[in-house]
């Protein structure tokens, strides 16, 4: 039986249009225009708070531009390596290289660059119908703070883990009736885990 108390991944979204968009042609001074624009508070606008945007080619979503993005882009690929565990690599900097003016330097090399370049290709993504346990799984699985949405092939939005975690204060503080778990009827339900993560 499904848990009547439950939200689904479209209740809890944010919705693609909440969210500034950069062409993948544009350049990271482009995309930190935009995302500055939507992070801090700008005159008769609201602060969204928003840490990225989509990144789109041909009329379609292709990938999202954060601060992580943003801050593997200026580190020096030069000094890196590769190490090995078990069946990963790992990308790891050959050796503890910061020396004064490198910050600056990085800044200024890739300030012209394209985001498609460094942007997060939409890889993973969870169903607008998809239960919040399946959204958190995906983001677990794959280390990520947010997960795209779709609906009927279509990205629509976006989950974030703040929205979970928002979620899950709400269930666990306020004074929502919780299922009793002792009761196999009123256990949650969990949605079909075995997906592939990499499918479009």
């Amino acid at each position: 039986m499904k848990n009547p108390y439950e939200k689904k991944v479209q209740d809890i979204m944010i919705p693609m249009y909440d969210y500034p968009t950069v062409s993948a042609k544009a350049t990271l001074k482009d995309a930190v225009q935009v995302l500055m624009n939507a992070y801090n508070p700008q005159k008769n606008k609201p602060r969204t708070g928003r840490q990225c945007v989509f990144v789109v080619e041909n009329n379609e979503m292709v990938g999202i531009f954060g601060i992580n993005e943003l801050l593997a882009a200026i580190e020096p690929h030069h000094v890196k390596g590769t190490i090995f565990g078990g069946t990963k690599g790992y990308n790891v900097w050959a050796m503890p290289v910061f020396w004064e003016g490198l910050f600056t330097e990085r800044c200024a090399e890739v300030t012209n660059k394209q985001v498609i370049e460094y942007m997060r290709p939409i890889e993973s993504y969870v169903d607008i119908k998809d239960t919040l346990l399946k959204a958190a799984y995906f983001m677990i699985q794959n280390n990520i703070d947010d997960v795209a949405v779709k609906d009927k092939g279509r990205i629509v939005g976006m989950i974030r883990r703040a929205d979970l975690f928002k979620e899950i204060t709400r269930l666990m503080i306020s004074d929502v009736q919780m299922p009793n778990t002792a009761d196999p009827n009123t256990m949650p339900y969990m949605g079909n885990l075995a997906v592939d993560t990499k499918s479009m």
